[in-house]
């Protein structure tokens, strides 16, 4: 008889759960697989480890639990040894510059708590040239909000974030904690050059025409959050909710009281490339993006 620990972690995650459906959701799965790898095993064992309907565990499948939750953590024990022992190259980790707010930095906070031994070499850059250093192998991992869906690349969802406006400190809406696009109509949309963003440019372009108002655009020369997004403190732009309480200089961050889609922002890698180390750090990043809502 074999057992796979990772039909172990489904048995145990059903247990947890107290439902198929809620571990299978735990476990980033469909259902009806887990369902018919735990009714593969219990074929194989001879005995019933869940009662359905309500879902609980038998006596029997009470002890298989205690048994497996053992052998699991002495798994993970002995797989942290050896990679103790065993030095890792690093995660080579690509970034666009609206998420080195929050989103970047509580990744590198949490990944070496959850992943002792991983290292993360982390670099910013505009979407274009990251997307490109990671078809040459020169990134391992990209997080960004601009990067289509191509042949050759996987991805999850890592957070959906709300877009506010920004203003400078002297403009007549700054000290409202709310505005509609209607409320700036007449205002200069200040944003940057599409070539350096060309899906975020024109997502952020279609939310805001999908409201009905139009904006004289300019383009910023310098473009990027280290300095005044605004042309001379005039004008507005709109930027993630978690990029703009972070801005420096003299703004005020507007909520929008329009229903814009949110911005989405992802984990992109090359597919069937990923090393032990980058796999460690992308079942972080998950788990961190449920610890902190991030997919509301």
């Amino acid at each position: 008889m074999s057992m796979e620990l990772r039909v172990l972690r489904y048995v145990v995650a059903v247990a947890d759960e107290g439902g198929f459906q809620a571990a299978a959701d735990r476990l980033h799965m469909a259902q009806p697989p887990l369902s018919r790898q735990i009714r593969n095993l219990e074929r194989e064992l001879g005995v019933t480890l869940f009662e359905r309907r309500p879902t609980r565990l038998t006596e029997a499948g009470a002890v298989f639990v205690e048994s497996a939750r053992r052998l699991l953590a002495d798994a993970e024990a002995m797989v942290e040894q050896a990679r103790r022992v065993q030095p890792q190259a690093p995660v080579r980790l690509g970034y666009v510059a609206s998420t080195a707010y929050e989103t970047v930095p509580a990744l590198m906070e949490f990944v070496p708590c959850e992943c002792p031994g991983v290292v993360v070499d982390a670099r910013e850059g505009w979407s274009p040239e990251l997307e490109i250093a990671l078809h040459d192998r020169r990134l391992d991992v990209v997080i960004s909000h601009s990067i289509e869906p191509r042949e050759g690349l996987d991805r999850f969802v890592l957070r959906r974030e709300p877009l506010v406006a920004v203003v400078g400190e002297t403009h007549p809406l700054a000290g409202r904690g709310a505005v509609s696009l209607r409320d700036l109509r007449g205002e200069t949309f200040c944003f940057l050059n599409r070539q350096l963003a060309p899906a975020y440019h024109d997502y952020v372009l279609a939310a805001l025409h999908s409201t009905g108002e139009t904006f004289e655009t300019w383009e910023h020369p310098v473009p990027g959050l280290r300095q005044s997004p605004l042309r001379g403190g005039e004008g507005f732009t709109v930027v993630c909710r978690s990029a703009a309480v972070r801005l420096l200089g003299a703004h005020a961050a507007l909520e929008l009281t329009d229903e814009l889609p949110p911005v989405v922002i992802e984990a992109v890698w090359r597919s069937g490339a990923l090393s032990a180390a980058a796999q460690r750090f992308l079942r972080a990043a998950r788990k961190l993006s449920h610890a902190r809502g991030w997919l509301p």
